[in-house]
């Protein structure tokens, strides 16, 4: 696979957004059936994959976060509620210029982790969706999903220009994808409710992210100023702007200690919670193990010679790390 056509494209400006991979044709569009809601929902994984671990499958496997019933407090935490309801597509991604990042001696260069990235959509389709049942327990039941996956790269370091960018460009496949010939109908014993599968649906994107990047997300050092990261979080959370969500796996994180994590759950600040809604930003379990394992590590692990690198990561990854010698000592 050759993405260097891809990687020069976003760098030189010449595109916002490269799809390199995608599980079908129609994507971010159901496979071989219409898609009949107004909206469409999308998960973002963004992140360094460096490589990818399990981590980022078990993250990426996750569903949506059911609504609060009425009456429920807003105090409780979003994994509480129980769901079934998932994502209509999912979406991993690569920046190609990151705030905090840049490429070391040593790391994998954008073309390979582009590689693992569509190796790691190619183990997402088959995996079972993880059910967020309480916010106290590993979230061990799942439910099927479809194969509904795509690898992008942008050339954006924020989260909050992810999100623009991102809608932008979903905007603009999907109307193209309906304005195509290939768009399935929906039954005519659909009612009058459904009337709007005539039209593009709506995409509704929700970042995907652990506790380490979610402290980062909410840290005035990441901005010009306290006043212009209101404004960018009120561009990206709030319901008449972005309408972004989050969704935070809670991570045994290196570099961030734990009292920052907790406070990241638990003291968000008031004026986020002024703009968005309760079920914008939800804390999740993606699993006792997964929870810790972490790229950095698998780094190290293969520098020293352990082995127990290939227990962090899948099959398909560790079999490319391996043939491709990445992260070994020279």
């Amino acid at each position: 696979m050759a993405f260097s056509s891809f990687l020069h494209r976003i760098q030189r400006g010449l595109s916002s957004v490269e799809l390199i991979h995608t599980s079908h044709p129609r994507w971010p569009l159901p496979p071989g059936r219409p898609h009949i809601s107004p909206t469409i929902q999308v998960s973002v994984l963004d992140s360094s994959f460096n490589p990818p671990t399990l981590a980022h499958l078990a993250l990426a496997s996750i569903v949506r976060p059911s609504p609060l019933s009425p009456g429920s407090s807003a105090d409780i935490p979003i994994a509480a509620h129980p769901s079934t309801v998932d994502f209509d597509a999912r979406l991993l991604l690569l920046s190609v210029r990151n705030a905090d990042k840049q490429l070391k001696p040593g790391d994998a260069t954008y073309e390979q982790r582009m590689e693992m990235m569509v190796l790691l959509a190619q183990d997402l389709a088959p995996t079972p969706s993880r059910v967020l049942h309480t916010a106290h327990t590993t979230p061990l039941e799942s439910i099927a999903h479809e194969s509904n996956v795509a690898v992008a790269i942008i050339d954006e370091p924020t989260f909050v220009g992810k999100s623009a960018l991102l809608l932008d460009f979903l905007h603009k496949r999907i109307s193209d994808l309906y304005s195509g010939d290939d768009i399935i109908p929906a039954p005519q014993s659909l009612s009058l409710r459904d009337s709007t599968s005539t039209q593009p649906p709506s995409p509704k994107l929700t970042f995907l992210m652990g506790t380490d990047t979610i402290v980062r997300f909410f840290a005035a050092r990441y901005y010009a100023s306290e006043g212009a990261m209101q404004t960018a979080l009120h561009r990206f959370l709030s319901p008449a702007e972005n309408d972004s969500r989050i969704i935070c796996a809670r991570r045994v994180s290196r570099g961030v200690s734990r009292e920052e994590e907790e406070k990241a759950e638990t003291q968000l600040p008031d004026f986020v919670r002024d703009v968005a809604p309760a079920d914008h930003i939800a804390f999740v379990y993606i699993g006792e193990k997964e929870c810790a394992y972490s790229s950095s590590e698998v780094r190290e692990k293969i520098a020293k010679g352990d082995e127990s690198w290939r227990t962090m990561v899948t099959p398909r990854v560790a079999a490319y790390v391996e043939e491709h010698m990445l992260y070994s000592p020279a």
